[in-house]
């Protein structure tokens, strides 16, 4: 009975399904393996929309910062240095520009990746590092993030704390 069943299944799956698949036969029972096809898209770790949100606000707040406090000249500068340190990231969403311009609470902001998004927010350390001076930056910032939804600022400061920024951008208290 066992043998039959087990023929049965394997012969719809190969000739009536067209599916790749193998019949076992052991001493004491019969097994059938299908060929499994796995779409590799569906594999690939993709990095949560709240993340891009959170560094498009980042950014916008930080240029508004340089610009208000420092002046429009040094907020040009801020760009420019910014468009040089991370340039495919600032190229994919068609300028500094147009990131300063997109509500990334209403519009869709940009698809980056994880390393993009890392390598945004170390540049832009960097360059509030060189604009402001060591940390002075951070908290406002920072602050940007309360204009989320609170999911969503959660979910970015839990990635943003296990990331290696971590040490850059909380103060030690967060971090833990």
């Amino acid at each position: 009975m066992q043998s039959e069943e087990a023929h049965k299944a394997w012969r719809e799956l190969t000739d009536n399904q067209g599916k790749a698949s193998v019949l076992l036969e052991e001493a004491h029972r019969y097994s059938v393996w299908v060929l499994v096809n796995i779409d590799k898209k569906l594999l690939e770790a993709t990095t949560p929309i709240a993340y891009s949100k959170a560094c498009v606000l980042m950014i916008q707040s930080m240029y508004g910062d340089v610009e208000q406090l420092l002046g429009a000249n040094q907020a040009k500068k801020f760009g420019a240095a910014l468009d040089v340190n991370v340039q495919k990231q600032v190229r994919e969403v068609g300028g500094l520009g147009v990131l300063l311009r997109v509500n990334p609470l209403v519009e869709a902001p940009p698809t980056w990746e994880e390393d993009d998004l890392c390598a945004l927010l170390l540049a832009m350390h960097r360059l509030g590092c060189k604009f402001f001076g060591r940390s002075k930056f951070v908290r406002r910032t920072l602050g940007a993030l309360n204009a989320l939804p609170s999911d969503d600022k959660a979910m970015f400061m839990s990635w943003l704390r296990m990331s290696l920024l971590a040490e850059l951008w909380l103060e030690p208290e967060l971090i833990l």
